[in-house]
């Protein structure tokens, strides 16, 4: 089997059964969640000729419950860990399911992680998890098969330079935030 793959939030798991690839995924790599984000993903929306469907998704009775998806919990200790490595201005932005999925790949070493949110990915350098996290596009190609220029055209957060331009935003912010607090202890 591939990856153990970590789902980071609920958008990438949605934008996955709209582009049809998530039973691939799971076929074809070790699938973890959050359990703050299981309940989050409740439907995807399908676009036919008559128009746009909502398309119930059973994460946990579908995938879960069937042993084709693993969820994960973060501990109260591992989340507060997280909150004081992500700066103040971060923590307002970034989500529960978010915060429960950087403690879990935190901890859990052997995770490689997929999201497109853009607070997310920033968050990535303050936790010290760069190495492990790749694009959607990157993940579909890794898997052997490619989005549609149409799917890209038309969501941006799927591709690998939006993943880099925000990582490299957050390794800025890292490293400004690193030289602020030197500065401070100086004084």
């Amino acid at each position: 089997m591939g990856l153990k793959l970590w789902l980071f939030d609920a958008d990438v798991i949605i934008k996955f059964f709209e582009l049809g690839i998530f039973d691939r995924l799971v076929q074809q790599h070790r699938v973890h969640v959050a359990s703050s984000v299981v309940d989050e993903v409740r439907y995807f929306t399908k676009k036919d000729s008559s128009g746009k469907t909502k398309v119930p998704v059973y994460l946990r009775t579908g995938y879960i419950d069937n042993g084709l998806v693993t969820e994960l919990s973060a501990s109260p200790s591992e989340l507060q860990t997280v909150l004081e490595r992500i700066p103040p201005s971060k923590r307002q932005a970034i989500q529960a399911g978010e915060i429960e999925s950087l403690a879990v790949l935190s901890r859990e070493v052997d995770l490689t992680m997929c999201t497109f949110d853009h607070f997310a990915i920033r968050c990535l350098p303050f936790v010290d998890v760069c190495e492990r996290a790749v694009s959607a596009e990157k993940l579909c190609q890794e898997s052997g098969f490619t989005l549609s220029p149409k799917h890209v055209a038309f969501d941006v957060r799927l591709t690998e330079a939006y993943f880099r331009d925000n990582l490299k935003a957050g390794n800025q912010e890292y490293v400004t935030s690193i030289v602020l607090l030197e500065k401070k202890r100086k004084r």
